[in-house]
This record gives structure tokens, C-alpha cells and sequence, in this order.
């Protein structure tokens, strides 16, 4: 799985019943660590924005975060899937602004091969 915004804010998130997760509510730093052990997790972010300090200090450091420079694609990526839009990953991103976004079928099947060909992340 990867999340790709230039801004990520340790939001809380509303999960779906699965096994996968204690509590259905919980932060996204949380949400990270449950899916470690059998997710690998990449954060793509923006080169020199303290506004990610908080969230990069609280991920555990077997998650793969990468600063990226002039970063401005938003996308939470799956094999399956791709939630893509103009949403950053923060409480007004999601929740406040009016942002445009959809989901659309990951047709490489593969996370990094879409990071890779699709947003020319490498």
C-alpha cells in the first residue's frame, strides 16, 4: 500500500469490520502499524514541509517514507485499487474542502509499478 500527498496529518480514520483492526475509529499512524506484518506501507511526501514532522515521528520505522520533492499528487494505492484526487491526506483535505476524487482499478496489479509508471516515482 502507499499514500502519496505532499501533506499527511495523523487523521482519524473510520475502517471497515475486518480482522485486521481492534477498533473500527482510529488515527492513521495506528491504522499503519495494524496493517504492518503483512502490508508493506510506503509514504510518499513532500520534501521540507514540517508540517509532516508529527506524523513521520509517529510511524514505526519499519515504514518506508520518502521525501519527494515538488510532490503534488494525491493517492492512496492498493494492487487493487487507487484512491486518487485532489485531496490531500489532513483533516481539510478530507473532511473540510470541497476536493474531487475517485476510485479507479489499479490495472498494474502492482503498487510500485503504479508509483513507478503513473506518478514517474521511482
Amino acid at each position: 500500500m502507499a499514500l502519496v500527498s505532499p501533506w499527511i496529518s495523523d487523521i482519524e480514520v473510520v475502517l471497515p469490520v475486518n480482522n485486521r483492526f481492534d477498533e473500527r475509529k482510529m488515527y492513521l499512524s495506528k491504522a499503519i502499524e495494524a496493517l504492518e506484518g503483512d502490508t508493506e506501507v510506503l509514504v510518499l511526501i513532500r520534501s521540507d514541509q514540517e508540517h509532516n514532522n508529527y506524523i513521520k515521528s509517529h510511524l514505526s520505522e519499519s515504514v518506508d517514507v520518502r521525501s519527494v520533492p515538488d510532490l503534488h499528487a494525491k493517492a492512496v494505492v492498493s494492487e487493487d485499487s487507487v484512491y486518487i484526487g485532489s485531496a490531500n491526506i489532513t483533516r481539510g483535505g478530507l473532511f473540510v474542502n470541497r476536493e474531487l476524487c475517485q476510485i479507479v482499478e489499479n490495472e498494474y496489479d502492482d503498487v510500485d509499478q503504479y508509483i513507478e509508471v503513473e506518478l514517474d516515482y521511482q
